[in-house]
């Protein structure tokens, strides 16, 4: 075992030797009302999930559209801002909000995965509409 795992382990015991299993016994109670207080919903200045996932899938789509443009026209990344500020204009968000949706979200790791796994079943949604649409723009009936 190595020196900080001792000390780490001194240090827990001796922050814990005060917390007698009695007296948790008796705060729980408080610590119930205390945790059923907690407001449900993101925080006021958060996007709502299924918004967020609307501007995560656009935020998605910039991303591809650079790493594209960098490699097929070998241009540089000057415009990511200009279609990231775009994109929150036409949302009508701002970069600070995205921010704290993003950090918001992200501080539980499952809840992060699922709202990946929605931008994912959007954009491939999106996908099968454009194939749709360009399909039935090159069949003979397609065209008015």
């Amino acid at each position: 075992m190595s020196v900080l795992h001792i000390i780490h382990g001194r240090l827990f015991r001796a922050a814990l030797r005060p917390l007698y299993l009695h007296r948790w016994t008796k705060a729980w109670p408080l610590l119930l009302a205390l945790s059923a207080c907690t407001p449900e919903g993101p925080p006021p200045d958060v996007l709502p999930r299924d918004r967020f996932v609307t501007v995560l899938a656009e935020a998605q789509l910039i991303e591809a559209r650079v790493n594209r443009e960098g490699a097929v026209e070998h241009r540089s990344n000057e415009r990511v801002d200009a279609y990231y500020t775009e994109l929150f204009t036409r949302e009508g968000i701002t970069r600070e909000q995205f921010r704290l949706s993003f950090d918001h979200y992200a501080q539980d790791p499952a809840v992060l995965k699922g709202i990946y796994g929605d931008v994912i079943a959007e954009l491939s949604k999106r996908k099968d509409e454009a194939m749709n649409a360009r399909s039935d723009s090159l069949t003979p009936g397609g065209h008015p």
